[in-house]
């Protein structure tokens, strides 16, 4: 007689797994630090070639039981575990793991003890596995174990020997057939242990309970379909079973045969010649095992070494680096998900598209600030090439940009964002906005109205857009053009010296005709201004923009700012933007009017809920001085005769759509008198005050987009 062995169980983890481990860390697990439910699966088909041992395998849907059960093959056994995913790699370290195994082995002994193994064999064969995952690295420290409970030196091997020594071949094959055929029925996929029965040289497989009455005029047999390959040991699995035969019944362990049924495939047939039958004893020293006590409890995995110790996956000289710089992206970002912000949506801020109109120090700006953002769609127009003096200022540039006259800011902007995150969609379009104040000449109409299409069609296409441009006029286009579409939000950056302005314009909802209606007039008590009251970036003028390009000094023409100043305002209209678009009415977000951002009194807390989004306020404009270092959130109503919102000028663009840009290029006077502003400009009464307020704004609206 000999010592009953083993062959341990081996794990094989497919390098899918770790993806989707890491994802569902981020998005669905976060912090939690509870057991998950896992599935595996043990292949009990072998070729010639097959690594002896048992291997567990884990796919890339492990985490997925439901998938992970209908997929199954006839071939595999599915088999049920634990995942145990800790966030640090002290508590990995630092976990009891005798304590956990003895765990993960009582429910084992629980369900042997109310005998609920006859029914679900499956309960002998679990798993577990616990888990650290370096997500910046995309490293993982995992240890497997396969509980099982130590064999008393009661349970003896009387006798092995090969199934082809003592049968014929007609019986071998019938055997092969009915295990196939058992195994294809979806009922028995699960199954690992059976009774297998032998009468008049046929055989029949019955449940494991079926060995507690079984047939005495037939040849019955203990079956296990064996994931071990070896013709000299069962596998681990078997183990169990040995255990709670001997504790409940060890009559049955005495008097029945083991079959370990090794399924090889030879010559492309099934083949179990070469299974295990097994003789064992268990002698009245088995009173050992009762189920009152249950036994110690072994399983842990050797490492790659052969030692007891955790394995080491590095995945990211596996990994395609474009995911791996795409799940590094999302990292800090879905972070904010465990703690912080856990209502917001990132998939929003992913799946827009955004518009930036000026690649220069602000367009660079916002675009670095929208990848950090998580956004995927970027598209840059602008009509400059890169210059000598912008690599310093401008962060998508560099020196070779500059050489051969410059090469086209919008392409290299977008180049340069492929370059740092392969994962994003950025695209470009160099041309000039047609403007107020610049005459469209002839031999230049048919580039005119190309640029007018293109830009049409690129806020059409667009959720987000930006004006980061160099002149006021050129922003008048894209803010009509944005105020005849409600569901654009559009955000404006502007630069002075030392000042900064950052502002979402309001919307214009539409009407029952699909015309964009003019804003309501707003109640001055009010605590809040609806988006639909709220000004756009002319709102605040009382004359029409204009050629601010020609008859220029050379500190005119550059962009003369602090160079911090830039950096500030890039940040804050990104901001804005992605807390816009958190809120429910996303451009259409309401705004405290008193610049501290929100009334403190007792009965303004629906006004607080309804201007904030997860992020917090959606200011209407940001004020800021690097001068004085403050900081303030103006909020103004729509102007009725705004020159860009007001319903005559987006009327007059409905109808007349290029042809209106013809005229104000060649006579911007032409929005004065579209908008009632000349007639507005003559009540000098009125006027007076107005040039009062002007006169003590010392603002510019100059930003750094070219030199």
């Amino acid at each position: 007689m000999t010592t009953l062995k083993f062959y341990p169980f081996q794990s094989a983890v497919e390098p899918g797994f770790w993806h989707t481990l890491a994802k569902s860390k981020l998005e669905e697990f976060k912090l939690s630090e509870e057991a998950r439910e896992i599935r595996g699966s043990l292949t009990i088909t072998h070729s010639s070639q097959a690594i002896p041992g048992p291997r567990l395998n884990i796919t890339w849907n492990a985490l997925n039981t439901k998938s992970q059960e209908s997929s199954s093959s006839w071939t595999e056994v599915d088999v049920g575990g634990s995942m145990l995913l800790l966030n640090t790699i002290e508590a990995f370290k630092q976990l009891d793991k005798s304590q956990w195994i003895q765990q993960q082995a009582h429910q084992i002994w629980t369900r042997i003890h109310n005998d609920e193994f006859w029914t679900d064999p499956s309960v002998l064969s679990t798993f577990s596995v616990i888990i650290y995952g370096d997500l910046k690295k995309f490293q993982f420290y995992y240890w497997f174990n396969f509980p099982s409970f130590s064999v008393p030196s009661s349970i003896k091997v009387i006798s092995t020997s090969k199934l082809s020594d003592s049968l014929t071949c007609d019986i071998i094959e019938n055997l092969s057939s009915e295990a196939v055929t058992f195994r294809k029925n979806d009922a028995n996929k699960g199954t690992m242990f059976t009774v297998a029965e032998l009468k008049d040289s046929k055989w029949t497989f019955h449940a494991l309970s079926h060995a507690q009455k079984v047939d005495s005029s037939a040849k019955n047999y203990i079956c296990l379909f064996d994931p071990c390959s070896s013709t000299d040991y069962p596998s681990w699995p078997l183990r169990n079973l040995v255990i709670a035969l001997a504790a409940k019944r060890p009559d049955i362990l005495n008097s029945l045969e083991v079959l370990c049924l090794k399924i090889v495939i030879k010559d492309g047939r099934y083949d179990v010649g070469d299974s295990l039958v097994m003789k064992l004893e268990c002698s009245s020293e088995g009173a050992e095992l009762d189920t009152k006590s249950m036994p110690n409890a072994v399983g842990w995995e050797k490492n790659e070494k052969g030692q007891l110790g955790p394995r080491f996956v590095n995945m990211r000289s596996s990994m395609d680096p474009v995911k791996i710089a795409e799940s590094s992206v999302d990292l800090n970002l879905k972070l904010m998900k465990w703690r912080l912000v856990p209502d917001i949506d990132l998939d929003i801020v992913a799946n827009a598209k955004f518009l930036l109109l000026g690649a220069g120090t602000l367009g660079c700006g916002v675009a670095r600030s929208l990848l950090g953002w998580g956004a995927r769609n970027i598209t840059f127009l602008d009509n400059a090439k890169v210059s000598y003096s912008n690599p310093v200022r401008q962060s998508l540039y560099e020196f070779q940009d500059c050489l051969q006259g410059g090469k086209k800011k919008s392409g290299a902007a977008a180049q340069k964002l492929r370059d740092i995150f392969p994962g994003v969609t950025s695209a470009s379009h160099d041309m000039t906005i047609p403007m107020p104040g610049h005459p469209i000449a002839k031999s230049l109409e048919a580039e005119a109205r190309s640029a007018y299409d293109t830009l049409e069609a690129l806020i059409d296409a667009s959720d987000v857009i930006f004006l980061l441009m160099d002149s006021r006029e050129s922003r008048w286009l894209p803010t009509v053009m944005a105020a005849a579409r409600p569901d654009k939000i559009l955000i404006n950056a502007a630069l002075g010296f030392d000042t900064f302005l950052v502002m979402r314009h309001g919307i214009r909802p539409l009407n029952k005709d699909g015309a964009t209606t003019s804003a309501p007039p707003p109640s001055y008590n009010a605590e809040f201004l609806p988006g639909k009251n709220l000004g756009c970036y002319y709102c605040n003028d009382v004359v029409a923009p204009g050629d601010s390009l020609s008859d220029r000094t050379l500190d005119m023409q550059c962009t003369v700012t602090r160079p911090g100043v830039s950096a500030i305002a890039a940040a804050l209209a990104v901001e804005l933007a992605v807390t816009c678009l958190q809120h429910p009415d996303r451009g259409g977000a309401p705004c405290c009017t008193n610049s501290g951002g929100g009334n403190k009194s007792s009965d303004t807390a629906d006004v607080s809920t309804a201007t904030e989004s997860v992020l917090g306020l959606v200011p209407h404009s940001i004020r800021g001085s690097i001068h004085t270092y403050t900081q303030y959130l103006p909020a103004t109503p729509a102007f009725p005769q705004c020159t860009a919102c007001s319903p005559s000028v987006l009327q007059a663009y409905a109808s007349q759509g290029f042809e209106l840009v013809k005229l104000v290029g060649e006579n911007p006077k032409y929005l004065e008198d579209l908008t009632g502003l000349t007639n507005l400009l003559s009540d000098s009464n009125l006027m007076e005050g107005v040039i009062d307020i002007g006169d003590d704004d010392e603002f510019s609206v100059t930003s750094a987009s070219d030199m």
